[in-house]
């Protein structure tokens, strides 16, 4: 091409040059830019003489792009793209949308969540393309020329850019349940101090808790910091340790039990899922359908529906089956099964916590759990105040004194904290002595438990 500069008859023929290329017919790209068959022809023959460049091999069916050809498509492509946003600057907001549409969003949030959503409105918006911006920076719109940004936060601080909320989010403390077997289920926030945490760089203030003492904020160093939520949610399926991450990032986790939620009662840090643009009056075609589109997706997300979310209920849902389990045993067993169905006095917050113990045990050593959920199913609920300071419980320090009159000093333990003088709460002698109350002769080993300590009633009175 000569050093003229280009006209616009030059920039029609790259346009229709492009459309023949992206339609792979002369007949197609004639329909759809609204000319006839031979203008399109008669435009693609003047732009290989104004070039001086073969474009296209044609045959009688069909044609083949040459080397030049190839590259000038590229280059087309882009003016035609320009061209659409161009003309997007002025779309009226009934207009259908075309062009290129350019969207920031969470990296982790947009792997778990906006796959399928992003499929669909593809396929039905063939004539419109995405430009997906993800990683976890906090983008300047305006500057990075972007369309609407989707944020995960606890309030918009820009208020001057148009907001609708998609959604309701919450964070959660998650943790694998390798690790938790490993270094122990925190059951209160003061437990964190001996355990590993992941935290993102920009939001290592997020690790703050209500417990009865007040507030509690831990230090905001880490094991592990790092800037990427997605990295976060990987580490803590490896087991590295416990993150504090969004209930939408880690549904999936959740729901297959790879990931389990811990100390649930002691926060309650809620986000909005927001989409942000900066247009108030006339919203471009594109912006809007995409955001009503989202709006549908989410109205009612999979990850509010309670996935992997340890309360009170699933708890008590496994004591009852528990307990319907044991009566049914008890029935078919002799009288020494039926001296061990004894009602076993326990706080509520005790069936919670050793509830737990048995759903991350359940995978590795499935008898003890279940014996676990079988005593669960007879607790009798006392307060802590009124428990018996003559039975065991958890944290109980006891004296066992077998039939030869030898005694030694234990305490029934989290099976993490077994040891010597320490009897797990899943090992058979443990399941004896959980409510056994002082003096009494237990089946393992006939040894018998008497009270040691006044205030044996474990870690009730912390």
């Amino acid at each position: 091409m000569s050093t003229s500069r280009t006209s616009a008859e030059d920039i029609v023929a790259m346009a229709t040059y492009a459309a023949v290329v992206e339609a792979k017919s002369f007949t197609d790209a004639a329909r759809a830019l609204g000319v006839s068959k031979s203008v399109v022809s008669a435009r693609v023959s003047r732009l290989e003489e104004r070039l001086g460049v073969l474009l296209l091999l044609r045959t009688t069916r069909r044609f083949a792009l040459t080397a030049d050809g190839v590259r000038l498509y590229e280059r087309c492509a882009r003016v035609v793209a320009a061209a659409d946003e161009a003309a997007q600057t002025i779309d009226d907001v009934s207009d259908a949308p075309r062009g290129v549409l350019r969207v920031h969003a969470p990296l982790a949030f947009a792997e778990a969540q906006l796959a399928q959503p992003i499929a669909e409105f593809a396929r039905a918006h063939p004539n419109l393309k995405l430009d997906l911006r993800l990683d976890d920076r906090t983008p300047d719109i305006a500057s990075e020329g972007l369309d609407l940004a989707i944020v995960l936060t606890e309030k918009l601080s820009e208020s001057w850019l148009v907001a609708r909320k998609l959604a309701s989010d919450r964070v959660v403390v998650c943790a694998a349940p390798g690790y938790l077997r490993r270094r122990g289920i925190p059951f209160r926030p003061q437990d964190l101090i001996h355990h590993q945490r992941i935290s993102h760089a920009r939001r290592q203030d997020q690790w703050q808790f209500t417990t009865d003492e007040g507030p509690l904020t831990l230090d905001p160093s880490a094991d592990l910091v790092v800037d990427s939520t997605a990295f976060m949610r990987e580490a803590a399926v490896a087991e590295h340790g416990l993150a504090m991450l969004p209930s939408s990032v880690v549904a999936a986790e959740l729901d297959s039990g790879r990931l389990r939620v811990v100390l649930d009662h002691f926060h309650d840090l809620s986000l909005g899922i927001y989409t942000v643009h900066h247009h108030a009056r006339f919203v471009p075609a594109r912006v809007r359908v995409f955001v009503d589109h989202l709006a549908r997706c989410l109205r009612k997300p999979a990850w509010q529906r309670d996935a992997g979310k340890v309360d009170a209920s699933a708890s008590t849902h496994d004591v009852k089956l528990a307990g319907e389990g044991a009566a049914r045993r008890t029935s078919r067993r002799g009288a020494r099964e039926t001296a061990r169905a004894r009602a076993i006095p326990m706080t509520e917050q005790d069936v919670r916590r050793l509830s737990e113990v048995a759903a991350i045990y359940r995978d590795v050593d499935p008898p003890a759990a279940e014996r676990l959920l079988d005593a669960l199913g007879r607790t009798q609920i006392v307060t802590a105040a009124t428990m018996p300071p003559s039975v065991v419980t958890m944290n109980s320090r006891c004296v066992l004194r077998d039939r030869a009159g030898r005694e030694r000093e234990t305490a029934l333990v989290y099976p993490w904290d077994a040891g010597e003088t320490r009897v797990s709460v899943l090992s058979d002698l443990g399941e004896a002595m959980l409510g056994a109350p002082v003096g009494v002769t237990l089946p393992a080993g006939s040894l018998e438990a008497i009270r040691y300590q006044p205030e044996a009633a474990g870690d009730h009175h912390l």
